[in-house]
């Protein structure tokens, strides 16, 4: 009995030694598999990944405003050397007037020259004529008319030397003219070049920075290269670090409950991906309106936007998030005058709205934007409306809120007018760089969009009166892009607005996320 209590003993201790030996090993493994230098050595990897991505940013920007200052370079002096080449011109019109005068010159003497060879021919036809005639004759009729053919040859021969004599000077004037041209021809040559607009960039000014701007454009284009190369590497190292933290954070849990002697270990939640991410260059605003409550879905610009690098933030005309706001644009407005005074200085703000989401972007950049004196790098509005879903309240700054107009209620509608015309357009404040304005006024959307309605004048009468125009007032200094776009009367004629702008926004938005 006591030996094999004795045994029993010695196996329990056995079982409880290896159970220990195991829970040591655990708990060692786990304390070295991911340690904290290596989580620090990752770290600053990520961090020096960072620097040289931000490093050859700045210099691809730098050598972008290099390049555009080379192509303004050149354009500037090949308008000098144009306008160098001016005088350089007259001469080469002058000397191709020259050379057509000498031309013509000795067309002249040719025809001169033709002329007198003429009469050698014609002189030799009858010399050789008189011959035949007098070999014709019998040898008596010969002798008897001896001395007079004998005469005539004579003379036939005075001629054509006298000929022969006139033709040398035309031959010597013939090759002084043919000279001359020649070297009208040179020179022609020779001036072509310094006037042929082909030939300009080989002039050394504009050459010397043709090659510039090519080494310049080489440049950036392996910096751009360079710049995937390093994104590249920064996304590897990110990842790696966000697995070591993860790692070790199950580590320390398991070694936690191996110490406790736990039964069973925990489950273990992943830690958080640690964001290195730093701030934005730029920050889209994109705000939908009550009608399209998610304009994203007609847009798509969300993964496009998240490409350049930039944030891309969505809301509604009345505030922030997918909950009901308010039945006005204030909460909007408080939650983006939060957002402005986050947003780093240095960083780019661009919004984007439809509907009363575009009326919310004004009133957004023009009032909380402007007080405080924050610049919008870009304002695109389509279809903006204001209160009680009326164009006139958002582009004009009206006393309070203009009535709807109703069809042949020209008692409401007169209402209307008055409204308009007691109010003036509302301003599109200079701290917006760029203001982008698309309406339509063929279907409903805003409820004054219609083109003309009846109301009563002073004295009474029915008269056909305009809505109020989609064009705002630009302030100085704002570049502005404003018009009507037209849709035949469709009923949903907002929302093929929306569509069809889907299609430019990309375009207009690149330059501003560059």
């Amino acid at each position: 009995m006591s030996f094999s209590f004795h045994n029993a003993f010695i196996n329990l201790t056995k079982r409880a030694y290896l159970v220990c030996l195991l829970a040591g090993c655990m708990v060692w493994g786990s304390a070295y598999a991911v340690t904290q230098s290596q989580i620090n050595s990752s770290a600053s990897s990520v961090k020096q990944l960072k620097q040289e991505v931000a490093n050859t940013e700045a210099t691809i920007r730098s050598q972008e405003k290099n390049l555009w200052s080379l192509d303004k370079q050149i354009l500037d002096k090949r308008k000098e050397v144009r306008e160098e080449r001016t005088e350089e011109r007259k001469l080469f019109h002058e000397a191709k007037r020259q050379l057509k005068l000498q031309t013509f010159e000795i067309e002249r003497i040719e025809k001169d020259l033709s002329l007198v060879d003429f009469d050698i021919d014609i002189v030799r036809r009858d010399m050789e004529r008189d011959q035949q005639r007098h070999a014709a004759l019998n040898v008596l009729k010969q002798r008897l008319a001896q001395s007079d053919y004998e005469s005539r040859q004579r003379e036939y021969q005075k001629q054509i030397a006298d000929l022969e004599t006139k033709k040398q000077p035309l031959i010597a004037e013939l090759e002084t003219a043919k000279a001359k041209l020649s070297g009208l021809q040179q020179q022609l040559d020779a001036q072509k070049d310094d006037v042929d607009d082909n030939s300009m960039d080989a002039d050394p000014r504009i050459s010397s920075l043709i090659i510039k701007r090519d080494s310049t454009a080489r440049e950036l284009n392996n910096l751009r290269s360079q710049l995937k190369s390093q994104q590249a590497k920064l996304l590897k190292a990110n990842d790696k670090f966000n697995r070591l933290v993860t790692q070790f954070k199950q580590e320390q849990n398991a070694q936690q409950s191996a110490q406790a002697k736990t039964p069973a270990p925990k489950p273990v939640t992943p830690a958080p991906k640690v964001s290195l991410d730093g701030e934005y260059a730029s920050y889209v605003f994109v705000v939908s309106g009550d009608q399209e409550p998610n304009i994203e879905s007609t847009l798509h610009l969300k993964s496009w936007v998240e490409s350049y690098g930039a944030k891309y933030i969505e809301a509604n005309w009345n505030g922030f998030g997918q909950g009901t706001g308010p039945n006005n644009n204030l909460g909007f407005q408080e939650a983006f005058r939060d957002y402005i005074r986050q947003i780093p200085q240095n960083s780019k703000v661009l919004l984007i709205g439809h509907g009363l989401g575009g009326g919310a972007a004004i009133e957004a950049a023009t009032r909380v934007a402007y007080s405080e004196n924050r610049t919008i790098d870009f304002l695109a509005v389509l279809d903006p409306m204001g209160s009680e879903g009326l164009r006139a309240n958002i582009v004009y700054d009206t006393k309070g809120a203009c009535t709807k107009p109703e069809p042949g209620n020209t008692m409401t509608n007169a209402e209307y007018v008055a409204c308009i015309k007691s109010s003036k357009k509302r301003a599109i404040t200079s701290n917006i760089k760029y203001f982008y304005n698309r309406w339509q006024k063929d279907a409903q959307g805003p409820l004054d969009y219609q083109r003309q309605i009846a109301s009563i004048d002073a004295r009474g009468n029915v008269v056909s009166v305009p809505t109020a125009s989609g064009r705002f007032s630009i302030a100085n200094g704002t570049e502005a892009d404003q018009r009507r776009v037209y849709f035949a009367g469709d009923k949903d004629a907002h929302k093929l607005l929306l569509a069809e702008e889907a299609k430019v926004l990309p375009k207009l938005l690149v330059q501003h996320l560059r």
